[in-house]
């Protein structure tokens, strides 16, 4: 049977995004970008499930599916949703209108999965009403032939029931059915005059798992853990997977609150002592795990969740592989870090982010020589963040794949101008995160940015530098990337070289033009023997392999000496110059582009 499903949002690149993920499972995906026009298609074709937006101008999501709920019951209703938007969601389910709803930015495993769990609810509706039709088609027929329909009927109705409460992939309960006996527990706890553990349990690194050895091992290894999970409890207590790689676990009638950390324990040690095995691969497994207790920290379900959730982002700021309780504090580094999150969101829409220009020197002129584009963000409440602060959080959200393209169409724009100013001899550095490297078809996004902004990639106005991490990983897939960007002309630079995982064979496989020495092993040079080697032998192996080096974090002119005596081609750093913006960076160049660097004595 075919599955045909709609996606509705006004937004291009997050539909473009949903349908990239999906359209892999074979489905046939039809697109609107409005409520209104959602409604016209479904009225042309058989959809089996809707996924909509919640935020749309003229018509919101929650009343879209409420009118998809009125016209075609049949199909299946997912809203992706902002915290902002709970309220109307929630209300939305409780009247049935909205099956499931994901909040921004989602995980795509668990929607791929609660799409194919929709499709099988649907496909099982469907079914139901051709039984109904083929009772009441054959009430004239014998009553043996009916009570064999009614029975089938009655099997669909305990299979809808079973998806509608279990995981299909696990078979533990799923977040419904965890909700439901969680509100059981409080009632009963509350009578009682009881504790309950309730703990957020998440695999460590789980997506490296996936991309190292591919969905089909992501997958048995979460069956696993989930039956190792179940070992650990007893039969009143319940294991669920709650989302993608994170199981819920609710310990009832508990006497003292140690109990849930013993538990918790015994659980990591499980995992640390036996590792676990799928095929031929050998996999060690850790957990990051939050535990709240009723009444202590919640007396309903949703303060319960939130606060064993809160307590699990502290296991992993905490460097994971290790379990937290919930502490008061932590809601309020929680609602810091949401608050910082939704102004990144709008930062990139109200132009707040800016770019700064560290030039780069040739050791022996002082003369600039390119420069490396650095993102900062003009905040209008915060003033001037630096990117320590923010960062992280883009790639954690995935903010980072526009953002880092919008760094590019920027760079660009700004050596164009620069070339158009009489400076035709601009070379601007941009840093890749591996977020944007893993891209499908990332260097023809690189190289389609240079061309419409009128720049010749093999001029080589712009540079790329990745991080050792980013070439380590998928090294199949990497170098095909390179290649075609090398193909093309682009110069490729190795940025912070030494402190990743260095290895001499990516070099030799790898088209990387020059390696940037990472400013750690700059800062104690004059004094520290063991970073002169580290140093000396960087240089040492880029002028065998004909690559340029560049020496990060020059700060003195002892550094300055040290690095010119040992053969270093080019530095950047304060000592010649901060980041800069575009207009000073303009004016350095106007004026000679130079530094009075001392000369070798």
């Amino acid at each position: 049977m075919e599955r045909t499903l709609l996606l509705v949002d006004d937004e291009e690149e997050i539909g473009a995004a949903l349908a990239r993920l999906l359209r892999s499972d074979g489905y046939t995906i039809l697109r609107a970008s409005s409520g209104i026009e959602g409604l016209e298609i479904l009225a042309q074709h058989e959809v089996g499930v809707v996924i909509s937006d919640q935020r749309m101008p003229e018509m919101s999501g929650v009343e879209f599916l409420t009118r998809v709920y009125e016209l075609y019951p049949q199909t299946i209703r997912i809203v992706l949703s902002g915290y902002a938007d709970l309220a109307s969601v929630t209300d939305a389910i409780n009247r049935g209108a909205i099956y499931k709803f994901f909040t921004k930015p989602w995980d795509n495993e668990a929607l791929r999965a609660d799409v194919q769990e929709a499709f099988r609810r649907y496909e099982l509706k469907r079914q139901k009403e051709k039984l109904l039709h083929d009772i009441q088609g054959a009430n004239v027929l014998l009553s043996q032939i009916n009570l064999e329909l009614a029975a089938e009927m009655e099997h669909k109705d305990s299979q809808i029931e079973r998806i509608a409460h279990y995981d299909p992939l696990t078979d533990l309960p799923n977040r419904l059915l965890f909700l439901d006996r969680l509100d059981q527990e409080i009632a009963r706890a509350h009578r009682d005059n009881q504790m309950v553990a309730v703990m957020s349990l998440d695999l460590d690194r789980f997506k490296q798992v996936n991309d190292s050895f591919g969905h089909p091992v992501g997958d048995e290894l979460l069956q696993i853990v989930a039956g190792r999970l179940a070992g650990h409890v007893r039969e009143c207590d319940t294991v669920a997977r709650i989302a993608g790689d994170e199981f819920g676990l609710l310990l009832a009638d508990i006497k003292a609150t140690h109990y849930a950390g013993e538990v918790a324990q015994k659980i990591l040690d499980s995992f640390a002592h036996d590792p676990v095995t799928i095929g031929d691969s050998e996999i060690y497994v850790t957990l990051s795990i939050g535990i709240s207790i009723y009444p202590f920290d919640g007396i309903n379900t949703t303060a319960l969740l939130k606060n064993a959730a809160a307590a699990l982002h502290h296991a992993k700021h905490e460097g994971r592989n290790n379990f937290q309780y919930y502490a008061g504090q932590m809601n309020a580094s929680a609602w810091r870090r949401l608050k910082l999150e939704t102004e990144l969101r709008r930062a990139l829409e109200r132009e707040e982010f800016v770019l700064h220009y560290q030039p780069k020197a040739d050791l022996q002129s002082g003369k600039v020589v390119g420069m490396e584009a650095l993102l900062r963000w003009q905040s209008a409440d915060r003033g001037l963040v630096a990117p320590g602060e923010f960062i992280s959080v883009l790639e954690e959200t995935g903010m980072i794949l526009p953002v880092g393209e919008w760094v590019l169409r920027t760079a660009c724009k700004q050596a164009c101008l620069w070339q158009a100013a009489g400076f035709p001899d601009i070379h601007i550095a941009v840093n890749l995160s591996a977020m944007q490297f893993r891209q499908p078809d990332f260097a023809s996004l690189v190289l389609g940015i240079m061309r419409e902004s009128g720049l010749e990639p093999a001029l080589g106005v712009i540079e790329l530098e990745l991080t050792e991490t980013v070439l380590m990983h998928n090294s199949a897939g990497t170098l095909d990337t390179l290649r075609k960007l090398h193909e093309a002309g682009m110069r490729l630079s190795i940025d912070d070289f030494g402190t990743g995982y260095s290895s001499l064979s990516y070099l030799k496989r790898f088209p990387i033009n020059s390696l940037k020495i990472d400013q750690s092993f700059v800062q104690d040079l004059p004094v520290n023997p063991d970073d002169e080697a580290i140093v000396a032998a960087i240089i040492a192996l880029g002028r065998s392999l004909g690559l340029g080096l560049i020496a990060e974090g020059v700060e003195t002119e002892e550094q300055l000496a040290r690095l010119r005596r040992m053969g270093c081609n080019q530095m950047q750093g304060y000592l010649f110059s901060r980041p800069v913006p575009a207009a000073e960076m303009t004016y350095l160049l106007q004026n000679g582009g130079g530094l009075d660097l001392p000369l070798e004595g």
